[in-house]
């Protein structure tokens, strides 16, 4: 009887660590998968972006050039790797987050309310032609908008394919 037993103890012990291991958020340094779920679960987990840093050209609040959908104020917030990266492109890993806020007026919206977020997530071989970054869209409550190599989002920031796509600084 303690011969059957065993393996059965084995098994269950292996399943629930696997159960338990899949359940797990990733750890601030593991690299999410280039999905809009995983990707969000990844830049909120505590401490969460806005402990992120930002590049010294981006530190105020500015008018966005894209404010029909994303808001008429932007905050640019960097993970580790894309700020300690020596200019353009930015390593594979990097993470950028824009958010947005207000609506079409010269003032930020009401308790400044968050209109949506955008974030872009280089990753190595997903989107060669358009510089490797994986998009995601996002309303002001995380919901996700839309994700991947999204048309309208290269097309405006293609015109900075020189300096990896990004907009409003100048990478060195």
């Amino acid at each position: 009887m303690l011969k059957r037993v065993k393996p059965w103890i084995a098994f269950c012990c292996l399943a629930l660590a696997w159960q338990w291991a899949a359940a797990c958020p990733l750890s601030a340094g593991q690299a999410p998968p280039p999905e809009a779920q995983a990707l969000w679960q990844h830049i909120t987990q505590p401490p969460g972006f806005y402990k992120w840093g930002t590049w010294s050209a981006l530190r105020e609040s500015r008018r966005s050039r894209c404010a029909t959908a994303y808001g008429y104020f932007a905050r640019v917030y960097a993970n580790d790797v894309a700020l300690k990266a020596k200019g353009a492109p930015l390593p594979p890993g990097s993470i950028v987050v824009r958010e947005g806020q207000g609506m079409g007026t010269n003032t930020y919206a009401p308790n400044g309310q968050i209109r949506a977020y955008t974030v872009m997530y280089k990753v190595r071989g997903f989107n060669p032609k358009g510089g490797d970054w994986f998009w995601a869209s996002y309303s002001g409550t995380g919901q996700v908008r839309d994700s991947g190599a999204l048309t309208e989002c290269i097309k405006c920031h293609q015109t900075a394919w020189q300096n990896d796509y990004l907009l409003g600084l100048e990478l060195k």
